[in-house]
């Protein structure tokens, strides 16, 4: 029943749309309307600067992101190297990307699966650092963080057996890479344009996170009156 108890909090923490709420309180808009649609922290950032990010990135970090694990260790007694342990997280993504609250629609998770890194391996976690480092370096060299994330996603099983040794790390990776794909691909059910080919979205979805081949394009976008239908 604990158990229960903790993936029902995981999923329900994960599902608090907090890019959402930030933007309603800040500007005063519906997020999923404007820029990539996103309900997540690189959205919010471009449509209210840092003020709105920082908060995010705390709550999103340490409350979806490490809370659950945290209680699992430390009050429900799981081990660290568990499959029940790593459910939490799991739900926690899947919460974010899919709310309950937001009609399943939601963020990439990116920044709660760097809460679950920070909390899951025994400290230090180095997985944790080298992914970071990682998709910063391919920002920086690129400019674009949906590349660079995908590499840093795709490698995390890599480094939970080199770096950790760790089986339950590896299936946890292998569950935030399926998260984080099918995510891309289907966005927040938004319909491909009709003048762009489904194959292009396809790989621009899947390799850059959007579906248009310049990101200024996709990033800047206002809200239209299919989007705002989409959205209520």
């Amino acid at each position: 029943m604990e158990l229960v108890g903790l993936y029902i909090y995981s999923y329900l923490i994960g599902s608090v749309p907090t890019a959402y709420i930030i933007a309603r309180l800040t500007k005063g808009i519906d997020i999923r309307r404007y820029g990539s649609g996103s309900v997540g922290g690189s959205n919010l950032f471009q449509q209210t600067g840092w003020w709105g990010a920082i908060p995010l990135g705390v709550f999103e970090v340490f409350g979806k992101g490490a809370s659950h694990i945290w209680i699992g260790l430390y009050i429900l007694d799981l081990e660290r190297d568990s499959l029940a342990l790593i459910v939490a997280p799991i739900l926690a993504a899947i919460g974010h990307n899919w709310s309950v609250f937001l009609k399943f629609t939601g963020g990439r998770g990116v920044v709660v699966t760097v809460g679950a890194l920070l909390a899951l391996p025994a400290p230090p976690p180095w997985i944790l650092f080298i992914s970071l480092g990682i998709a910063l370096a391919g920002w920086g060299s690129t400019r674009s963080s949906g590349p660079a994330v995908l590499v840093a996603f795709l490698l995390l099983p890599l480094w939970s057996w080199l770096i950790h040794d760790s089986t339950i790390l590896m299936v946890y990776s292998g569950c935030a890479i399926a998260i984080a794909v099918i995510k891309r691909l289907l966005g927040n059910w938004e319909r491909p344009a009709p003048h762009l080919p489904k194959r292009k979205v396809f790989m621009n979805r899947l390799l850059k996170d959007r579906d248009t081949d310049k990101r200024d394009d996709w990033v800047s976008r206002g809200p239209t009156e299919s989007r705002a239908s989409d959205a209520n």
